[in-house]
């Protein structure tokens, strides 16, 4: 019995230090996604959500994610990037132009009257990363983008035409948006997260910001802009959620096929078609409010600015090393617009 019982022990010791049985091996692995935004805004509500669904489904249990929105794990907008690359969250909700000169050709989508919404933009920008035409990625992998917008005019004094903006103090969230607001006779004001515009307004220091239209109600500014410029498509702006590398290079293998089939267009059409509905349901509950007001600029103020703003293109417009990067960025809109 003795002799049995020794057997069944070393027997049941080898099982639990073979890796063949190793409760651990068998666990999902863990991905933690952070985010700074609000948990209700339609990214962290809706579009992530249905992210995890899918690839935890299509991961046969060999991935496990795990959700931080509202800044749990870290709340600085500008810090979103640092965070994962230093492993604190495997992926987070960048926003591009807090990292200037890191994605430098994700500039471009600032430019103005080039998207008419953000799933175009988006798209747009996915098939440049595909070609390889997007730079700063090295150690990262990009699961989606989306290129909120297009950004539109809102401000706490009327601005029912373009002579109206000058002088004003603008919020500008990148360089070429600040370019944007000096052609609109503005004054640019940097260096300001999302979260500080609504106060910045109303204190003064702001009078006005460009902001896309689904996030009016995320950072709260129309509790101090009023005013509302719906039909002057003032650029686009990354939004994407890079992977660490290190973290994706490691990932069972049926975990890796998950984020890639959910990942890429799939995600980015997620992202992208359900900020653009919220961005059409924002102006509708707007137009419906009397402390509100909507406002259209006339077709030659839409022509003036865009004369004014032509030559904004012009450092990407010209080939280096054979390569015409807005060139192919029309390229790409085009393909994107004929559903190719």
């Amino acid at each position: 019995m003795t002799r049995i019982f020794a057997l069944v022990s070393a027997l049941g010791l080898s099982l639990v230090l073979s890796p063949t049985y190793s409760l651990a091996q068998n666990a999902p692995v863990v991905l933690k996604i952070g985010s700074f935004v609000s948990p209700k805004s339609i990214t962290n509500a809706v579009s992530i959500p249905a992210f995890i669904k899918e690839v935890e489904a299509a991961s046969e249990g060999t991935l496990k994610i795990e959700h931080y929105p509202g800044g749990t794990l870290g709340s600085n907008p500008a810090t979103q990037l640092k965070l994962v690359e230093d492993g604190v969250v495997d992926m987070a909700e960048v926003v591009a132009s807090y990292t200037p000169g890191r994605f430098k050709e994700l500039d471009m989508f600032e430019l103005p009257f080039l998207f008419n919404s953000t799933e175009e933009a988006a798209l747009t920008a996915w098939k440049l990363y595909e070609k390889k035409r997007l730079s700063g990625f090295d150690n990262l992998v990009l699961i989606g983008i989306a290129e909120v917008g297009p950004y539109t005019l809102h401000s706490r004094k009327d601005i029912p035409t373009l002579a109206s903006v000058s002088g004003l103090k603008i919020r500008a969230g990148g360089p070429i948006f600040g370019d944007t607001i000096k052609a609109m006779g503005g004054v640019p004001i940097g260096g300001m997260p999302a979260p500080a515009i609504a106060e910045n307004i109303s204190r003064g220091v702001l009078d006005a910001t460009l902001m896309d239209g689904g996030n009016l109600f995320n950072f709260r500014i129309t509790d101090a802009a009023t005013f509302h410029v719906t039909n002057v498509q003032l650029g686009n702006i990354a939004v994407m959620f890079p992977l660490n590398k290190a973290k994706y290079d490691s990932l069972p293998p049926k975990a890796k096929a998950a984020l890639d089939k959910f990942g890429g267009v799939w995600f980015t059409k997620v992202l992208s078609s359900n900020l653009d509905k919220q961005v059409r349901g924002t102006f509708e509950k707007l137009a419906t409010d009397p402390k509100h007001k909507l406002i259209k600029w006339s077709d030659a103020d839409i022509a003036s600015l865009k004369q004014k703003t032509a030559s904004m293109k012009d450092p990407w417009d010209k080939s280096v090393n054979g390569v015409n990067l807005y060139q192919d960025l029309l390229q790409a809109l085009a393909e994107v617009r004929k559903g190719s």
